[in-house]
């Protein structure tokens, strides 16, 4: 490889670059210079020419107080529900708790599953197993495991966490 070979690369890469940058510059539509921004005081206030100063150069004339809008007359809502409306509420509400004792029901069938697979395994599988579960569900899953095969398993987490746990296990005191 010659010492020209670099240069020539180089030299290719920045026509390149140069060509295809004309090239979008060329389809981009034309439009007008991009507009400055104007805060919003200056925008309420109009422009008049300034008055000559009565006063000393130090002190300057506040503008007149310009006159409040008219106020908007507001009309009372009548917030109370109709009794269909509430009956389709209740309805709503009844199927929701439906719903979430279904999930919770799921969710515990899961996490007793999980532990019995848990059981069969020895600890430092079962630990790493327990690894991938958020705190609050390893927490859910350790509750329902006995207590010798709980302190097993914490043993081999990492130490943080097994702290963590054992907090979210011990019930408060009071």
């Amino acid at each position: 490889m010659s010492a020209k070979t670099p240069i020539f690369l180089l030299l290719g890469m920045c026509l390149s670059f140069s060509v295809v940058l004309a090239v979008v510059l060329a389809m981009r539509p034309h439009s007008s210079p991009p507009k400055r921004r104007v805060l919003a005081s200056t925008q309420t206030r109009p422009l008049v020419a300034p008055e000559p100063q009565t006063r000393p150069a130090t002190v300057h004339a506040r503008p007149e107080p310009k006159a409040a809008p008219p106020a908007v007359e507001l009309k009372p809502v009548d917030l109370t529900l109709s009794a269909e409306a509430a009956r389709e509420l209740d309805q709503v509400k009844k199927d929701l708790r439906q719903q979430i004792a279904l999930l919770k029901k799921d969710r515990d069938q899961m996490l007793n599953n999980l532990a019995k697979e848990l059981v069969s395994l020895p600890p430092a599988e079962a630990a790493a197993q327990l690894e991938t579960l958020d705190d609050e569900s390893a927490a859910l899953v350790l509750v329902r495991l006995k207590p010798e095969k709980r302190q097993s398993l914490l043993k081999h987490l990492e130490p943080g966490r097994a702290n963590r746990l054992n907090l979210a296990l011990t019930p408060p005191s009071r």
